[in-house]
């Protein structure tokens, strides 16, 4: 466990809250002190949902140490009583496992009706996504029984869940797919599933597995333990979903054939105009909009991709191959998928430009070390990106509450191909106009009253330049002074700041920086508008 400003995970404490707060029927009990039950309150700043978090926090207290008592069995009791759930999964916090209690024999002794699991969730082995992963793990292994199945080609989704991102669009694109296909869904796991629910879940024909952070290894056990085969590819882009929908159509039929060889109905693959949104046109204006002559500039900007492993390898693969953006790296936070991440992106990127990190700075220094034309990552990659000026967008959690949208805004599918492609358009191009203003002025649209500007004549002082009067062909240019390359720090004049922003938006961080390491290993210690010029000449600043 290491203590950071920020991380890109959560607590083991939070991927438990993920699951059964996705649930229906079933209530997560954190055996914690006073102040661990943050997550309680996280999820109700972020999650799009009506209802209250299915948690309650069975405090510790000092007082309660001191006199040897445990509060856990009554805490069962009133939530029992108060919400009369199926099950109910203890957990202990960071703090409280310290403690090393027998949490089994406490709720044992609580003298429940309803199941109860006490869950080793030790948060100095693991974080978020394996808490998540391994819980519903557990829980399959639990509840999934053997039982026929379904009469029609059917299919369990497992992955999408509580604070997911973009979870609940992406379902509603699978379901949406699925529909045009004649394809029945048996289950959707753990995001609105029950108890009964997991029980169910070997009734299914097929299982679609989209996420390796949450439901991979549930749909391992389903395979190993009932035979029941997975697609685990994640759709994202217009030639991925085309693929995905091959692979699912012929699975089916595969199936349906060895079952009743006499009787099977194969399931065909219908004019793809049936899944657009309206029946009647294509189902992504994706292939189109890359030939338009405004995605076409983007063909030689450089993207940098980052975040969890299956958002990451999408998007990069979506933008160099459906966009034509080159990649100038890669990388995720997710060490344990950092091998199957590097191995998708073979061919994509070098090996010297893929990075798996979960240490946020070191993100940071590759990000202000490429300058690249877009940033894809997290909300800590955000962050960098707009310290750099650099365009920005948010492919993965961590995220912002802004990225817990109520709109249908999904990843996955021909609909989510629309909507990556948006969201890469909007965002250069507002990096674009940015650049514009700066350049040519606000067109009116601020206009500063004429006493203002008066009182602005009055406190400028004699001789100052105005940063919208640069006169820079004119104007005697101020003094290069030179030191020692170790004592440098550059301080740009104002003159300089001023032909620094007619630098395009999206490039003006990367030129700062050549410029200020041109000074520096020169030994210049004020960068002057000669200076940046020069600087501009020898390196293609």
């Amino acid at each position: 466990m290491r203590l950071a400003y920020w991380m890109y995970e959560g607590t083991a404490h939070h991927g438990v809250g993920r699951v059964m707060n996705s649930m229906r029927g079933v209530h997560a009990v954190f055996h914690a002190p006073q102040g661990d039950d943050y997550v309680y309150t996280i999820f109700t700043m972020l999650e799009r949902t009506p209802g209250f978090p299915a948690m309650t926090t069975s405090v510790v207290s000092g007082t309660d140490l001191a006199r040897g008592t445990i509060r856990l069995p009554e805490t069962l009791r009133q939530v029992e009583a108060s919400r009369n759930p199926e099950l109910i999964v203890v957990v202990a916090s960071c703090s409280t496992t310290l403690l090393q209690e027998n949490l089994e024999i406490a709720a044992q002794s609580a003298g429940v009706g309803c199941d109860v699991l006490v869950y080793d969730a030790n948060p100095y082995r693991m974080q978020e996504t394996v808490a998540a992963e391994s819980l519903f793990t557990e829980l399959v292994r639990r509840y999934a029984a053997p039982q026929p199945l379904t009469p029609h080609p059917s299919v369990n989704i497992l992955g999408p869940s509580s604070l997911g991102f973009h979870a609940r669009h992406d379902l509603i694109a699978l379901r949406r797919m699925l529909a045009v296909l004649g394809v029945e869904v048996n289950v959707v796991a753990p995001w609105g599933a029950s108890v009964d629910d997991l029980r169910r879940l070997p009734a299914a024909w097929l299982t679609i597995a989209p996420y390796r952070e949450l439901g991979a290894a549930a749909a391992d056990y389903l395979e190993a333990q009932f035979g029941t085969p997975a697609l685990r590819e994640a759709p994202i882009g217009v030639q991925p979903t085309l693929r995905w929908l091959h692979t699912l159509v012929d699975t089916l039929n595969e199936l349906g054939a060895a079952r009743q060889p006499a009787t099977a109905r194969a399931i065909t693959l219908p004019p793809l105009t049936a899944f657009s949104l309206d029946g009647r046109s294509a189902p992504s204006n994706v292939p189109w909009f890359a030939r338009t002559a405004d995605m076409e500039s983007f063909s030689g900007k450089r993207a940098f991709v980052f975040g969890d492993a299956t958002h990451t390898v999408g998007v990069a693969k979506f933008l160099h191959d459906e966009l034509g953006m080159p990649l100038a790296g890669a990388g995720t936070y997710l060490l344990k998928q950092a091998g199957w991440v590097r191995e998708q992106l073979k061919g994509y990127i070098a090996d010297d430009q893929f990075l798996a990190t979960d240490t946020f700075q070191e993100v940071a220094a590759r990000i202000a070390e490429l300058r690249p034309e877009l940033v894809c990552g997290t909300q800590m990659e955000r962050h960098t990106a707009r310290r750099y000026d650099l365009n920005v967008m948010v492919i993965a959690p961590p995220t912002h509450i802004e990225n817990h949208l109520l709109a249908y805004r999904p990843f996955l599918g021909f609909d989510g191909a629309d909507v990556i492609a948006d969201e890469v358009y909007t965002t250069c191009t507002l990096g674009m106009e940015k650049h514009l203003i700066d350049m040519f002025g606000d067109a009116g649209l601020e206009e500063v009253p004429e006493h203002t500007r008066t009182v602005e004549r009055e406190e400028q002082e004699p001789g100052e330049q105005r940063d919208e009067e640069p006169a820079l062909s004119s104007a005697p240019q101020p003094r290069v002074t030179r030191s020692s390359p170790t004592e440098v720090q550059p301080i740009w004049t104002g003159e300089a700041e001023a032909m620094l922003k007619k630098v395009p938006f999206f490039v003006r961080g990367r030129v700062r920086g050549n410029v200020e390491k041109f000074a520096i290993e020169r030994g210049i210690a004020e960068i002057s508008a000669e200076v940046l010029l020069t600087a501009k000449e020898q390196l293609g600043a």
